[in-house]
């Protein structure tokens, strides 16, 4: 295992990072809606906030992980601070700084690592917006810019607290950087290649991005008068139902579906749908986040494979059929043959011993007229009349 390097300017990071006051605050909104979407989108069971102090990463904000810090030796963060550039770690257990790393040998058993780091408005690196998942993968260009442009909402959140931090009188400073930071999450929201929404607890959309918009045919201004209720296929319908009433009581955290949407023009779309849910400060339940993806292709992928599937059952079926008639047929055909060939000796046979016993008479003929040669005249044999029959005694 390589020990993480130290950065140069290690002093004023560590200043700014306990200036801030971040370390072992409570959790906030703001980043874990972050980690959340990380998660959804990416599809990866752990996602991070992480800060990186003397001696651990601390972490902000996480999901799929129980534990809050690990020490900073072992921290795959740690040495993705030294880089300005995201981290991508394919295999874990096949690269010489992280093989023997207890984190990869143990739980969580890390494989895949994706991280992109935090940093203030000087460029200090204060920690990283990580994905981490136990089995190997590699993100998309794509999905790599998704988490970078979802890193920079970070940034701005902690850019604006430094801002605040340094000046407090600088309060228009402040809101620029807020409104940039919505902005920036609007940016991310509008051009991911899923539909995401946010969703009351009624069912009605508060906010939802082109994406969603193109899969279900609506309007964003005709989809905000709708409920998910409204458009939901009904044989649908009941099962997304009791879902979401056991993430309302707490008896899961997220739940995923199959199901279909009626788009504007009447027809209907396959998509995977997952659900979680953001509950306020008070503890009371705010809206839920949707993940909505489009696989009407892939359903209609798997009817024409089962249809297709089926045709050949039957063409099978229907060859066996034929297979078995002719076999049939060649049978009979081939029992007569067999038939007519054993008929053929017969006939044959009995040929043979005609022949055989005419050949035997003949002989006899020729000796009987060999004997009467001596007695009958040869014009009397040839004319072949005997005036009376012979008397010959061996003929007796």
């Amino acid at each position: 295992m390589t020990m993480p390097p130290v950065p140069p300017d290690e002093t004023e990071r560590l200043h700014l990072l306990h200036a801030l006051e971040l370390l072992d605050s409570e959790a906030e909104p703001a980043f874990d809606l972050i980690t959340r979407l990380v998660s959804q989108i990416l599809h990866v069971p752990v996602a991070l906030v992480s800060l990186v102090d003397e001696n651990r990463q601390w972490f902000k904000s996480r999901v799929g992980l129980d534990a809050t810090e690990t020490p900073r030796e072992f921290a795959f963060c740690a040495h993705t601070i030294m880089n300005r550039e995201p981290m991508l770690v394919q295999d874990a257990t096949q690269d010489e700084r992280f093989a023997d790393n207890p984190l990869v040998t143990g739980q969580p058993n890390i494989r895949f690592y994706a991280g992109v780091p935090i940093r203030s408005t000087r460029g200090l690196a204060l920690g990283m917006l990580c994905a981490i998942d136990s089995k190997p993968r590699l993100l998309t260009q794509d999905e790599v810019s998704i988490l970078i442009a979802l890193t920079d909402l970070i940034n701005k959140e902690v850019q604006m607290r430094e801002a605040v931090l340094l000046t407090r009188s600088q309060m228009s400073y402040s809101e620029k950087k807020i409104q940039e930071g919505e902005a920036r999450f609007r940016t991310v929201f509008e051009r991911a290649g899923v539909g995401i929404a946010l969703v009351a607890p009624d069912g009605s959309w508060i906010s939802v991005n082109e994406a969603l918009c193109q899969i279900v045919g609506y309007s964003k201004a005709e989809l905000l008068q709708l409920t998910f209720q409204d458009i939901t296929c009904p044989e649908d319908l009941d099962a997304d139902l009791h879902l979401l009433q056991q993430l309302v009581a707490d008896q899961i955290d997220r739940y995923q579906l199959e199901k279909r949407y009626i788009r504007k023009n009447g027809s209907t779309v396959w998509v995977n749908l997952v659900v979680t849910k953001y509950v306020g400060e008070k503890g009371e339940l705010d809206y839920f986040v949707s993940i909505i993806k489009n696989i009407q292709d892939r359903k209609e992928a798997e009817e024409s494979l089962a249809a297709l599937r089926l045709s050949l059952e039957e063409r099978v079926l229907s060859r066996t059929h034929d297979l078995q008639e002719a076999n049939e047929k060649l049978s009979f055909a081939m029992a007569q043959q067999l038939q007519s060939a054993l008929a053929l000796r017969k006939r044959e046979a009995e040929l043979s011993m005609v022949i055989e016993n005419a050949n035997d008479a003949y002989v006899c003929m020729i000796r009987l007229v060999s004997s009467l040669s001596g007695i009958i005249r040869p014009s009397r044999l040839l004319a072949g009349v005997l005036q009376k029959p012979l008397a010959v005694p061996w003929m007796n």
